[in-house]
């Protein structure tokens, strides 16, 4: 591992170092060669991302694989990055895409998601003409709920609204969100979830049927699937049934404009999120498990300049925000964070080219000299 990382990151040490005098230049700028594009430096990247460290994650939007300057594409984003959600643009991707995706996964051994909202049944995965037209096998329907129902077998108050009748709808939807994610052969699926922030449904007000729904989805993606790929819930995760917990390989927590770890006096510090997720499931996991599968994120849609707000580590070092995230412990337990990641992160490359992105990675996992 130490011989892995020693490659990766002296690589990576260049590149920062050269380009920190000077961000508006988007492409690197050696005085030396550097040879970071040999087979032995992916070799070592893929590598190291198959080790067990806390990732570096964040929410890509945007993308669309092309452009002179690399603020579009994921070629362009840190190497060290593990995991990517695709904020949009996932599906019909051009020729521009398909190259961009192949690179950097196989190459570089990132994994990239698929990511949505689960609310109502349906959502993102029903056809046009049931939701604009009312219209399902050639049938024309009085409304949207009627349609929707004879489309999925049940929404509302329409169709089968039996439990059983119920499951059966959300397993059928679950299927065909793992069709679509499997058609483009992306690494798992990113849910977001927030039923109590402007995101309820008929699926996703009920923890019972989001419970179904996991079920469903953790037979493809998931540690119960044994395929290594990625199953997760962003946002509330501690609002899920405790049941739910072991299907999924990541709490990723919405952590935004957080100011410390654990000051009583700082609202919703991470501590008290933290404890939100030990309190929901402690039951079926131990301290150290929930601690590895915590993925702390800030929103660089407002942040992208600044890494964050002023944030005070319970060692009182103050720092930003992520990189207090990236340094989050917990008394007593042996056990590092999962990781820590963004929302909008590609927002960084025009205004620094990733600085707090691969500044964190560093902290979580330093090169070994």
């Amino acid at each position: 591992m130490k011989k892995i990382l020693y490659v990766i990151f002296a690589a990576m040490g260049a590149l920062m170092f050269i380009q920190c005098s000077d961000w508006t230049e988007m492409e690197p700028k050696f005085t030396e060669s550097v040879n970071i594009n040999g087979d032995d430096y992916y070799k070592a990247l893929r590598e190291y991302k198959k080790s067990k460290h806390p990732i570096c994650f964040g929410w890509y939007s945007d993308w669309t694989g092309v452009g002179t300057n690399m603020n579009n594409q994921l070629r362009g984003i840190p190497d060290s990055m593990d995991i990517v959600s695709l904020w949009g643009s996932a599906f019909n991707l051009t020729e521009a895409q398909k190259s961009d995706l192949q690179e950097v996964r196989e190459k570089k051994g990132t994994r990239i998601l698929y990511c949505q909202h689960i609310t109502n049944i349906g959502r993102s995965m029903t056809p046009a003409s049931v939701e604009e037209e009312y219209i399902v096998d050639g049938v024309q329907y009085e409304s949207y709920d009627e349609a929707m129902a004879a489309y999925w077998g049940w929404y509302g108050n329409q169709g089968d609204t039996s439990a059983e009748g119920i499951e059966k709808a959300i397993r059928k939807y679950a299927q065909v969100i793992v069709d679509s994610i499997n058609k483009y052969d992306y690494d798992g699926f990113d849910i977001d979830y927030e039923p109590n922030f402007g995101y309820g449904g008929n699926i996703s007000s009920y923890s019972d049927r989001m419970h179904i729904l996991l079920d469903e989805l953790s037979k493809s993606f998931g540690p119960k699937s044994g395929t290594g790929r990625i199953l997760m819930v962003d946002g509330e995760p501690q609002t899920l049934n405790v049941e739910s917990g072991k299907l999924l390989d990541y709490y990723v927590v919405q952590a935004y404009y957080n100011t410390g770890d654990g000051n009583k006096d700082i609202y919703n510090s991470l501590d008290e999120r933290f404890q939100r997720l030990l309190n929901k499931f402690g039951s079926i996991e131990d301290e150290a498990t929930i601690l590895s599968k915590t993925v702390w994120c800030e929103d660089f849609e407002k942040h992208k300049g600044d890494g964050g707000p002023v944030f005070t580590t319970r060692d009182g070092i103050v720092t930003y925000s992520l990189k207090g995230m990236a340094m989050y412990y917990r008394p007593g337990v042996d056990a590092r964070i999962g990781g820590v990641g963004a929302y909008r992160f590609n927002l960084c490359r025009p205004v620094n080219d990733y600085f707090f992105m691969r500044e964190v990675i560093q902290v979580m996992n330093p090169a070994q000299h």
